[in-house]
Formats: C-alpha cells, structure tokens, sequence
C-alpha cells in the first residue's frame, strides 16, 4: 500500500496543450485540455469537461511530437474545469523526459531573469 506521494515516477512540469479523444456512447468526442504535469507513466491534465473514469483516450501533445494512448485513472472537479488522471499504456522514453525537464528550466530560467 503507498502511503504520501510515493509515485513510481517522479512529476515534471509542463503546461502546454493537449488534444483528447474518446468513445462515449457510441460517439467519438474530442476536447482540448491543458497538461498540468507528466511523468514516464502518466499525465495530470485540466479539461472543460468530465469523461467517464477508464474511458480509454487518446492523446496528443504536438509540441512535445508525442501521441498515444492512455487509461483515464481519475476525474476531480475544481470549478468549471475537470482534473483528469491518465496512465499511458506506455511509459515515456528517457529522452522525451530529458527534453521536457530541460524545457522546464529553460522556461524558469526565463520567468526569473
């Protein structure tokens, strides 16, 4: 059982947008969201909408060239905005997580100069 924020891979940063795409329904649904942070095995993202808890989604985050496929873990209402919890199916390549890190301090970098 874990216990605080043992996770098995440690969070990173990230905040640009992300495209959602899931089956409800019947139906195939789209939104655009916004990343919040990501790690080798997941990602926290912010939508305009709730989806259903185990949708399977489809992502894509087209600054970082990365897409795949994910589970939805779980969905937290804060406001108008849902909070989702996705584990990829895959877990994230080192370089992918190197490139996103180094972006990160790229950008706290320039926030604070």
């Amino acid at each position: 059982m874990r216990t605080g924020n043992s996770r098995r891979y440690p969070r990173l940063t990230y905040t640009g947008p992300v495209r959602l795409a899931w089956d409800e329904g019947g139906e195939p649904r789209y939104v655009r969201a916004r990343c919040i942070d990501l790690s080798a095995g997941g990602l926290r993202v912010e939508a305009p909408v709730g989806i259903p808890a185990q949708s399977r989604i489809l992502l894509k985050v087209e600054e970082l060239k990365l897409s795949g496929s994910a589970r939805l873990k779980n969905v937290t209402r804060r406001g108008s905005k849902y909070i989702l919890g996705l584990e990829l199916n895959q877990t994230l390549h080192e370089k992918v997580l190197a490139a996103i890190s180094q972006s990160s301090a790229s950008q706290t970098h320039a926030e604070i100069a």
